[in-house]
């Protein structure tokens, strides 16, 4: 969103921009070079469609909203509603036992996780340390609270899922890690060329067509 004034809000930030498609440049020395790394294969590899029934599982019934997949290193990490400003990291050999997921997780439906997401903000637009952010920054917080809608499209968030194994096995460039996030409804996705792809769960279906 630009202003007018020359300023500029963050890639991802206090909108919801279902047509967000971006790429960022990663180091051209690591492009370079990316045909002569062999990749190593993880426990992530050996037991992916597992995993992401786990990550799905979590997205869908439990208080997770942002999971970040490493597929190189099995090293996941999680941010729930029910503990907002910490950050969890699991093994992925633990996410694939059964009684770790059920009994680590609280569970809430999707729908209620999105309607506590917009009582806390709520909260906060009451709170006395709101006053300390600009008019601007107000303004902004109190439009996009408004304009909160579903965290996200059940279907498309099935079809990242879904289609996340096929990025880890591209010809020559494949997944790093990737980053699903419901409060935005994006995916940031990074590969082994070091660049970064973001984009908003609506256009990953686009994406998936045009490169894979």
């Amino acid at each position: 969103m630009n202003t007018g004034d020359n300023k500029k809000s963050a890639l991802v930030g206090y909108g919801f921009d279902d047509n967000l498609m971006r790429s960022v440049k990663g180091d051209e020395g690591l492009k370079d070079s990316v045909y002569n790394r062999e990749r190593t294969q993880s426990i992530v590899d050996d037991n992916i469609e597992e995993l992401m029934d786990v990550v799905l599982f979590l997205l869908l019934s439990t208080g997770i909203y942002r999971i970040v997949i490493g597929l190189n290193n099995g090293e996941i990490k999680t941010s729930s509603v029910f503990d907002p400003f910490n950050v969890e990291i699991h093994l992925a050999e633990d996410l694939l036992v059964p009684d770790y997921v059920f009994n680590h997780f609280g569970m809430i439906a999707l729908d209620e996780k999105e309607a506590l997401i917009k009582r806390y903000y709520q909260m906060l637009e009451h709170d006395r340390a709101f006053d300390y952010l600009s008019d601007e920054w107000q303004a902004a917080f109190h439009q996009r609270n408004k304009d909160m809608k579903q965290l996200t499209d059940e279907g498309e968030l099935r079809y990242i899922v879904d289609h996340i194994p096929e990025l880890r096995n591209l010809d020559g460039y494949y997944l790093r890690s990737a980053v699903i996030n419901l409060f935005n409804s994006t995916i940031s996705m990074s590969f082994n060329c070091d660049g970064t792809q973001i984009m908003s769960h609506k256009k990953f279906r686009e994406f998936i067509e045009e490169y894979v």
